[in-house]
């Protein structure tokens, strides 16, 4: 584990504080938050800690060890971001199978007090180096999978469309993706 915790304090700063969550957090798996501005200026980074220690399968049949990180813009963190991560860390254990890239999870209501996001999907941690994606440890290589809150509506263009064509309007559009009460972006006449 230490050598994971270099990988992410070598990009995202040292680690503020950790939560080691309740009864119903898996095994060994902690939320941890990096200090302010990181990896960028006016964002918080919070990332699952020790769910790499748990063998997920893939669709491909192959095993993973994976970790998830998430963005969010100092003026909009939410109470419950610990305990969001902390449930999709449940879910992969329990299911025994990690995020896919693209791969959505919800739409499910609200997942924050305040804003519309209803969704997450798993995508490369494009914002950092290349290299921060997979950290090489020598037990194994852990993905670091970083998890874009959505709309309703986005969630839902994704499992129609597929996670690359929203990608492409991202791009195209660029919204803020720290913002958990971004507005969704303008999926009508898009394809």
């Amino acid at each position: 584990m230490a050598h994971l915790v270099e990988h992410m304090e070598r990009f995202l700063g040292p680690i503020d504080s950790g939560s080691r969550g309740d009864d119903s957090t898996p095994a060994g798996v902690q939320v941890i938050r990096f200090g302010p501005d990181a990896p960028f200026t006016g964002v918080t980074t919070w990332a699952t800690l020790g769910l790499s220690d748990h063998h997920l399968g893939q669709t491909s049949g192959r095993g993973l060890h994976q970790e998830l990180v998430m963005h969010v813009r100092h003026d909009r963190q939410p109470a419950n971001l610990a305990g969001v991560l902390f449930q999709v860390a449940g879910e992969l254990v329990q299911r025994g199978r990690g995020l896919a890239r693209g791969e959505v999870i919800g739409p499910r209501g609200r997942l924050f007090p305040q804003g519309e996001m209803a969704a997450l999907v798993a995508a490369p941690p494009v914002y950092l180096p290349d290299s921060f994606a997979v950290c090489d440890t020598p037990a194994t290589p852990i993905v670091v999978t970083w998890l874009v809150p959505l709309t309703e509506a986005e969630a839902r263009f994704v499992h129609a469309h597929g996670w690359g064509v929203l990608e492409d309007i991202f791009v195209a559009q660029d919204p803020d993706l720290t913002d958990i009460e971004r507005a969704g972006v303008q999926l009508r006449d898009t394809l």
